[in-house]
Formats: C-alpha cells, sequence, structure tokens
C-alpha cells in the first residue's frame, strides 16, 4: 500500500527550519543551538512553528488564554526572570572558581615548601590577621575578608 502523500524536501532552502524571532514575543521561545527553549518552562522543542506552537497550547495553557497583552507581559517577565537567574548562576559560578583556585595556589605553595598541610590553616590565619592593615583603603575590603575566610586551604574544612 503506497502513499500517495507528497513529502517535503529537506534540502529545500525555503524548508530549512529556522528560529522565528516572532516566536520570542508571541509564544515564549528563544533559541538555544538548532532548538527552541521556553522561557516558562525547560522545555525544548524543534525549530517549528506548530512544534512551538503545540507547546505553547497545551503545555501553558493557562497563558495561552489570556488576552494578547497579558501573554506578553507575562512572557516579557519570564523572560527577565530567566535572565536573572543565569546571571546569578554565573556569578556563584564565577566566585566559587576564584575560591578554588586561591585554595590550590597556596596548597602549591605549602607542597612546593615540603610543609605539612597544616601550614594551611596558619596560613589562613596570618592572612586574616593582616588583611585589615592591608586592605584598609580598599572599598571592598569587608569583601576580600570573607573571601579569604571561605577559602578552604586544609583537609578539615
Amino acid at each position: 500500500m503506497a502513499s500517495s502523500a507528497k513529502k517535503q524536501k529537506v534540502q529545500d532552502s525555503k524548508y530549512i527550519r529556522e528560529f522565528q524571532t516572532w516566536w520570542t514575543e508571541k509564544y515564549g521561545m528563544i533559541s538555544k543551538g538548532d532548538k527552541a527553549v521556553c522561557v516558562l518552562c525547560p522545555g525544548t522543542v524543534v525549530c517549528r512553528t506548530s512544534s512551538v506552537k503545540r507547546h505553547f497550547k497545551t503545555n501553558h495553557k493557562f497563558v495561552s488564554q489570556k488576552s494578547e497583552p497579558e501573554q506578553k507581559e507575562l512572557i516579557a517577565s519570564a523572560m527577565k526572570g530567566r535572565n536573572k537567574q543565569s546571571t546569578s548562576i554565573i556569578k556563584y559560578a564565577v566566585k566559587s572558581y576564584h575560591t578554588i583556585a586561591a585554595s590550590y595556589s597556596a596548597a602549591n605553595v605549602i607542597a612546593r615548601h615540603r610543609k605539612p598541610s597544616e601550614e594551611g590553616e596558619f596560613l589562613k590565619e596570618a592572612w586574616l590577621a593582616c588583611a585589615p592593615s592591608v586592605f584598609d583603603d580598599f572599598d571592598n575590603k569587608d569583601k576580600i575578608i570573607q573571601r579569604i575566610k571561605y577559602t578552604p586551604l586544609s583537609r578539615t574544612q
């Protein structure tokens, strides 16, 4: 039983699936690689209008049933929330990276001088003792001292 329905040719340039910018405003989708990512949920769909529309209508009925201005407002607030969340994650990761790098540098110096690992606690105590004097003219002195306190320099921390 042969099907007489014509199949869509992928190689035709007009049929290539690309992200459409108007999906962001109408359906709350953003482009990530070759997929469309929903800003209202963590869902991803292929870049095809029917898939994007189906995702929006089935997974976000509460938004799709609202008026168009309300939809735009909800989508805009979700976009802001998504941007704020990714920024805070990046800040946390950078802060953590710097703390680990400082810990490694201190451990490397201790190991090169063939000192026991307990020297890390001594080094940290020395840093904390002289930090208020050294960083006295810095605006973010308290932040620097906090970073020193949270830098792990021994195995027991």
